[in-house]
């Protein structure tokens, strides 16, 4: 059988005299708030522009990119489908408020389609775009 005998020194290490620097993480950024488009008041047409730069940003998700990126406004038959039944005409230029508009749809899904994935979805894009909401002072 073979024994791995340890040698022992009688001496112990000799220590640094020159003390290294203490490494540290930065600290943190400071805490910016998001700059954007005021969604109180944004045209369909650039709400889609800023829509598709948040997806870009990672702020949104391929699938939540998909159910707030295409205003249906912008489709060029509304005219003839939603607005034929709605009575009102296309007007993707005119500023809105489109947080307005997702809270309500945000409410309507609740209400019909509660703890669904689409509804969860909704909810987090609304958190989302409420961050770039200029309220009134």
């Amino acid at each position: 059988m073979n024994w791995l005998i340890l040698h022992k020194t009688t001496q112990p290490p000799a220590r640094a005299t020159r003390r290294e620097p203490v490494l540290a993480l930065p600290s943190p950024a400071p805490r910016r708030e998001p700059t954007g488009p005021d969604m109180r008041d944004i045209s369909p047409r650039d709400f889609a522009d800023f829509t598709h730069e948040l997806y870009l940003g990672g702020e949104l998700s391929w699938p939540e990119y998909r159910m707030v990126g295409f205003p249906s406004e912008l489709d060029p038959r509304w005219d003839d489908t939603i607005g034929a039944l709605t009575g009102e005409r296309a007007e993707p230029d005119r500023p809105r408020d489109m947080l307005q508009e997702w809270g309500r749809r945000v409410d309507f899904m609740r209400r019909y389609q509660a703890g669904d994935v689409a509804t969860l979805a909704a909810e987090r894009i609304h958190d989302v775009l409420s961050r770039y909401a200029v309220d009134a002072a």
